[in-house]
């Protein structure tokens, strides 16, 4: 996650605040954020800055984009996404880059938003001073989606329309529970876009293979438990006598880490690759065909609900024949966050959809 700070249109041209010279007559309410932290705002917010861009998502379907006054640069990446960002970035570059609290300050945001895998901790330690609060909220929690979302529509003062996106998040995920009943669950291998990177408990992947009726076939790793020159939660490294071992019935290999639609032609040619990892033709996943690339785009939207629902289409087609997942993330997109449905969000060895 790139941490580094960037305008929107809001602060391109940025004039003396004229809410800092005045009396700030909102009133001032505690609310405890995703880790339990109590921690006091003013309501509504007006001036934010994220850190995250699913909890942008979030922001721009509760809220819209005028609140939001900046964003780290991760986002810059997918400008057809984000057609709200500036092209200036303000904050630091640079392979490891972190976030520009001096440039954060000069926003004089109301409060600054990040999920709780980024340096929270820092950034409130730092921005204490300028009087700025740090708020963790973690847009890509599936199992938090619903908390997340009420929360933002009381920050904001919308609450109808966090109403309305926590219906859609409850139907998809009501219909995944009532086709899922009673059903014999398949293994599932989920690997990065890095190769041999697997994706274990307290991952949003995890989560989401499990929401789509999977089991993980790295569910039962403690990350405590492992040296850290293994990785993370997020990127756990792995070999191929390891995969072959657990005997996945399902391979999903994530496809970029960007919101754009996937290119059958380099995804294909992955997924090939990967097929021809040593051992991996023994794999039930490989003879069976059961071997896909999933973009990102589609994994991530809504908490990864929506890619919980492709999941579970690929493993049970039978329950799941009358559903499109790509209608939900049509919705997603069109309804919530007021961007094209551009389509084309996954592929296999054996087919692709639309």
């Amino acid at each position: 996650m790139a941490l580094v700070l960037v305008c929107t249109s809001a602060c391109a041209s940025q004039a003396p605040r004229e809410s800092a010279q005045a009396v700030d007559t909102r009133p001032r309410t505690t609310y405890a954020d995703d880790l339990g932290r109590e921690i006091t705002l003013p309501v509504p917010l007006r001036r934010t800055v994220v850190f995250n861009r699913y909890t942008t998502e979030f922001i721009r379907a509760v809220a819209g984009m005028d609140v939001v006054v900046g964003f780290d640069v991760d986002m810059q990446k997918s400008g057809d996404y984000w057609p709200e960002v500036s092209a200036m970035a303000v904050g630091q570059t640079g392979s490891n880059p972190q976030p520009n609290y001096e440039a954060i300050a000069q926003l004089k945001p109301d409060v600054v938003f990040f999920a709780r895998n980024g340096p929270w901790e820092e950034a409130a330690r730092v921005l204490a001073p300028f009087g700025i609060p740090v708020f963790v909220v973690t847009g890509w929690d599936v199992l938090r989606h619903e908390f997340n979302v009420e929360l933002l529509g009381r920050l904001f003062q919308r609450q109808e329309q966090a109403g309305r996106l926590n219906a859609f998040y409850r139907q998809q995920r009501e219909l995944l529970s009532s086709r899922l009943k009673g059903v014999t669950r398949k293994r599932v291998y989920i690997e990065e876009v890095g190769d041999y990177k697997a994706l274990l408990k307290g991952s949003g992947w995890h989560d989401m293979v499990e929401e789509g009726g999977g089991i993980n076939i790295y569910g039962d790793i403690d990350i405590l438990n492992q040296p850290s020159s293994r990785g993370t939660v997020q990127g756990f490294d792995t070999d191929p006598e390891e995969i072959i071992a657990r005997r996945p019935d399902v391979i999903i290999k994530l496809y970029s880490n960007q919101y754009i639609s996937i290119d059958e032609p380099a995804a294909m040619t992955v997924l090939k690759r990967l097929v021809e990892r040593p051992g991996f033709g023994a794999l039930p996943a490989v003879q069976r065909g059961e071997v896909y690339s999933l973009s990102y785009y589609h994994a991530s939207a809504c908490s990864k609900i929506v890619g919980a629902l492709q999941i579970a289409k690929w493993l049970y087609p039978d329950r799941f024949a009358d559903i499109d997942p790509a209608e939900a993330m049509r919705v997603w997109l069109e309804d919530f966050q007021g961007v094209r449905a551009p389509g084309n969000y996954w592929v296999s060895l054996g087919h692709r959809a639309s």
